[in-house]
């Protein structure tokens, strides 16, 4: 019973929860969402320097990420939202603290970021 209270973040043998950062200059905040929170959620929490513009401010508060579905250990797939346009996302979890996003918008177009686990 205490194993399944544990929660859903951990049931892919890691706590991804928490905030994370792509670079210096914004702040992303994981959590686990959706139905019985087992899907991953991020939302941009914070802005600075040249991230914070009129460009990216409307996305100030809002998920990038809503609702990725577990895909493997360590794995998340769903759509990343961006300048009105909708993507694929992979999410891969590459160590405690590191954590590889790829979004692909029409297949052929693709960006990848690295994450790290500030808090």
């Amino acid at each position: 019973m205490a194993a399944a209270m544990a929660g859903p973040s951990m049931a892919q043998g890691v706590d991804v929860t928490g905030m994370w950062r792509p670079d210096k200059n914004s702040d992303y905040e994981m959590s686990m969402c959706g139905k019985d929170n087992a899907q991953l959620c991020i939302k941009v929490v914070a802005l600075r320097g040249n991230m914070d513009s009129d460009k990216n401010r409307p996305y100030l508060n809002t998920y990038l990420i809503d609702k990725a579905k577990p895909s493997g250990q360590g794995r998340w797939k769903g759509k990343l939202s961006l300048f009105g346009q909708t993507g694929d996302a992979t999410l891969t979890l590459k160590g405690a603290n590191t954590m590889n996003v790829k979004a692909c918008a029409y297949i052929v177009v693709c960006r990848e970021i690295t994450l790290t686990r500030v808090q």
